[in-house]
């Protein structure tokens, strides 16, 4: 662990994420673009809150094919925790309503319609309790300042790739080998494979030691080593300044059954152990389900969903202390911000689908909308820390499915990014918060990291020179030959 990281207690009242107490009635929202304001509310209902977008007087609506609008487009953002005989512990769920779900869409399309919609004295009713109120002191960056940031980082990190001088030596942490897998500890920094300016990888390496470009014999070990191709090693992948456990298959036997574990997600468990901005605590987050104890807008007293399925004991069980919980959000491709992902709503949904179809009357035939995918990520909170002077929490991250970027993404949509994240962090080339504004993160998040928080982490992170703090610590699979279950594990270096 860096010296510089020093533990403080398990609990504290202080929190240093907010910098003054927000309300979760109204709010001013600032597109992502942060060109023109939306007027929002949000309604507590039960424990879920209402996103109903406006814009100029005119709820954001899905248009029909004749152009008229046909159906209201509302978002039902839901925070659960778990039964009332597990009180003891600290569990969240951090979910959409089903019908807001834009992996169901299609299932509740006809449920969609029975929600009800603020009315003009539903207006009038939440503008009169938020008077006198203290507004939300959060800040945002300009967008000129964010596509200038976006650039001066993709030049960065294109310097850094090309300057490295990626070696055996430095960058080959083999932990285990045998005829038919290897397992390496890649550092943060350098790619897995090749990228398009053909910078040498951990792919070069491996496949110079181990695989037909290798000198050593005992290092082939097999015959089959010595005409297996180099990118056929490839059976999964990190992001670049992601550290941690990579494998690769030496033989197409291996390869295939491999292939098949990582695809399925049978036989698998990854764990990842990661350093996010600011101190993230369970319970504000239980208690602002208390809060919002009224009667949920559509739905009969008492339904439930698949949304009300409780975690497994086994997983409450590795709880501890300071508590965890799932995140339950879809993602889709951000068509403002490509090849980078984004929370899907109804919403960006429908903005993605009109973009597209603007393409394709341009001239782009072939472009096609891609589908939103149900993604899950698990979180067990380690220790509250500080880095360099600036609150951090310590999370191990489970990825239930495994979708692209879905950690970062998932973190950042907390209001928590992984410190060093390029992309979802502080002025990243992503979607900031992982899809929604500062505002609307302000409201949803309990314990958000300020917006001065995030901006001075990420002073500290060029200053020294760190790279994102992701790191995959475990790998358990079943052996591509011997069936037989395998675990491996490597602490982080932050």
């Amino acid at each position: 662990m860096n010296p510089a990281i020093v533990a403080t207690s398990t609990h504290t009242t202080f929190s240093p994420n907010r910098l003054a107490p927000v309300s979760l009635l109204v709010c001013s929202f600032i597109a992502q673009t942060y060109r023109s304001p939306r007027e929002v509310i949000l309604r507590s209902c039960r424990d879920y809150l209402s996103i109903s977008g406006m814009n100029n007087k005119i709820t954001n609506r899905e248009n029909g094919s004749d152009g008229t609008p046909s159906r209201d487009l509302c978002t039902w953002y839901r925070i659960s925790s778990v039964m009332k005989d597990q009180k003891s512990k600290k569990w969240v769920r951090i979910s959409f309503h089903p019908s807001s779900d834009t992996t169901l869409l299609q299932h509740f399309q006809k449920k969609r319609k029975t929600i009800q919609q603020p009315t003009s004295a539903d207006h009038q009713k939440i503008s009169s309790k938020q008077n006198g109120k203290e507004g939300d002191s959060s800040e945002s960056t300009p967008e000129s300042v964010l596509q200038y940031e976006r650039q001066m980082r993709k030049l960065r990190a294109a310097d850094r790739a090309s300057k490295t001088d990626v070696n055996a030596r430095d960058h080959l942490h083999t932990v285990y080998f045998d005829d038919h897998i290897v397992v390496t500890n890649k550092p943060s920094g350098i790619l897995c494979v090749p990228g398009v300016n053909k910078n040498k990888s951990l792919l070069d390496l491996v496949f110079d030691k181990y695989g037909s470009g290798a000198n050593d014999e005992d290092e082939k070990s097999t015959p089959s080593a010595t005409s297996f191709p180099r990118d056929s090693m490839i059976v999964h992948r990190l992001d670049m300044d992601t550290s941690g456990i990579v494998m690769f298959a030496r033989t197409r036997t291996a390869m295939s059954a491999l292939h098949k574990l990582f695809r399925e997600r049978t036989g698998t468990k990854k764990l990842y152990e990661a350093l996010l901005v600011g101190w993230l605590d369970i319970d504000p987050w239980i208690e602002s389900i208390d809060e919002n104890d009224g009667q949920g807008v559509g739905m009969k007293e008492g339904e439930e969903t698949e949304e009300d399925q409780k975690p497994p004991k086994s997983v409450l069980s590795n709880v501890g202390i300071l508590g965890g919980g799932e995140i339950h959000l879809p993602l889709q491709r951000d068509h403002r911000h490509p090849p980078f992902m984004r929370v899907s709503t109804p919403e960006s949904e429908a903005e993605a689908r009109r973009a597209v179809e603007d393409l394709n009357h341009a001239g782009y035939k072939k472009l096609i909308a891609k589908k939103p995918k149900a993604s899950t990520t698990q979180f067990r909170i380690i220790s509250h820390e500080q880095w360099f002077g600036h609150p951090v929490t310590r999370v191990e991250l489970i990825p239930i499915t495994g979708r692209t970027h879905q950690l970062r993404a998932h973190c950042a949509a907390m209001g928590h990014p992984i410190l060093g994240d390029p992309a979802y962090g502080f002025c990243g080339e992503a979607h900031p918060n992982g899809g929604f504004s500062d505002n609307i993160m302000n409201k949803i998040s309990p314990t958000c990291a300020a917006f001065e928080l995030r901006r001075d982490a990420e002073g500290t992170v060029r200053e020294k020179e760190r790279t994102m703090c992701l790191h995959a610590r475990q790998l358990t699979i079943d052996h591509p030959v011997t069936r037989k279950q395998m675990s491996f594990e490597v602490a982080p270096s932050f």
